[in-house]
């Protein structure tokens, strides 16, 4: 019975491979399964959110804490889509059909958002053992800026931008034009709101190094620094590949609104699951860690121990800066010239958010000279134009088919 079932799947499979493929066909399934790894990585953003809130609020007791086999399940998930959908078109390349834009990787064939994805997934996972590993050997206290979060954060970036390039390339094959029913569109808010929440998320950090340094000099303005210096990739990435400057409002827009409901996802899932603290004995003998300075900084902007929040305000600082740019984007000279745009935002997100900090209680007496926010001003331009740059080679090779409906 077994042998009969296998000779006929065996036989199913090879008439499949054997029948002509239509090209249109494997494009909208190609966008299709770009769009579900897409989706698949909300759970990634939910997980993440909760995680971090769970190591500052209870600690890492296990590595099967919710909030790991929330995200490790999305790793798994999109992992598995991509290899399935690797091995199906390399299955029809071996048997003889000619298919359009795949990229080669020894015998495998495919478009290479695929193998971004496989790759950046892939390593994401072994970052997850080497975090394990990691936390074993330097114990719980939870610092962002460890090598294996770098890592794991790193891949997962890979995975953004694999998906906001594939999702756009498809759909502007497929003759998807920028309209608000498009996929086209979507593709790119969506994947562009995953690069910014990345930067973002990465850059938290930096607000505890300040506070730990009681934010002397530019301590007080790494945050706005970091991210003036590398948020313009996945802004002028975006830009690129919209044509349209006001594109990154919708982006951050986006990022925020599930950066507050994966907040009140992980609120719930404390409420639901009473998980016991394991850190808060830590804290009370370390006042330096980590974990008691995010606890410590949290509290001082009224957040109410939600480290979420803290990761929601941080948005919210880029926002001034990201509406600047959106306003300049509206002059033609500026709009076809993303790097001017890069400058505009990198500059505007340290001088507004240094504003913004003389009006929060818990910033306000930092002890900042004019010449600390010259020399970040110069600092975040400079890192902001690099990786501007790289944004603008990464989309080199977009033709501007996404003309449509809502105008420039």
């Amino acid at each position: 019975m077994l042998a009969t079932l296998r000779l006929t799947m065996n036989r199913a499979l090879a008439s499949r491979l054997l029948t002509a493929v239509d090209a249109t066909a494997l494009e909208r399934l190609r966008l299709r399964v770009l769009f579900a790894v897409a989706l698949l990585k909300l759970f990634n953003f939910i997980g993440g959110a909760w995680d971090i809130q769970w190591h500052v609020a209870i600690g890492r007791d296990s590595l099967w804490i919710p909030p790991h086999l929330m995200v490790v399940a999305a790793f798994v998930s999109g992992l598995a889509i991509v290899v399935v959908m690797i091995a199906y078109e390399t299955g029809l390349s071996l048997a003889g059909q000619v298919l359009p834009h795949t990229a080669r990787l020894g015998a495998l064939r495919a478009p290479g958002a695929y193998f971004g994805i496989l790759f950046g997934y892939a390593a994401a996972l072994l970052a997850g053992v080497v975090d394990e590993l990691w936390h074993r050997a330097f114990g719980i206290d939870a610092t962002l800026w460890s090598p294996p979060h770098l890592l794991i954060m790193l891949a997962t970036m890979v995975v953004d931008y694999s998906l906001m390039f594939g999702i756009a390339r498809s759909a502007q094959r497929l003759g998807y034009t920028f309209t608000w029913k498009s996929p086209l569109l979507w593709g790119i808010v969506l994947t562009g709101a995953y690069a910014y929440e990345a930067v973002h998320f990465q850059m938290g950090e930096a607000f505890i190094v300040g506070h730990r340094a009681g934010g002397a000099g530019l301590y007080g303005l790494l945050f706005p620094i970091l991210i003036g210096a590398f948020l313009p990739l996945s802004l002028v990435a975006t830009i690129r590949l919209a044509r349209r400057p006001w594109v990154v409002l919708l982006t951050a827009g986006l990022a925020l609104g599930l950066q507050y409901m994966a907040t009140a996802i992980a609120a719930a899932g404390f409420a639901l699951l009473k998980p016991v603290s394991v850190i808060d004995q830590y804290v009370l003998l370390f006042p330096e860690s980590t974990a008691a300075k995010a606890r410590e900084f949290a509290a001082l902007l009224g957040n109410n121990g939600l480290i979420g929040l803290h990761q929601a305000w941080t948005m919210v600082l880029a926002l001034p800066a990201l509406v600047l740019v959106a306003l300049v984007g509206l002059v033609p000279w500026a709009r076809s010239r993303p790097l001017v745009l890069a400058a505009v935002f990198s500059v505007s997100m340290v001088l507004l958010a240094y504003a913004q900090f003389e009006m929060t209680p818990a910033l306000q007496e930092y002890a900042i000279t004019g010449m600390d926010l010259l020399l970040a001003t110069a600092l975040a331009l400079a890192g902001g134009l690099l990786s501007g740059a790289l944004g603008l080679r990464l989309t080199r090779g977009f033709t501007d088919r996404s003309s449509g409906t809502m105008g420039d």
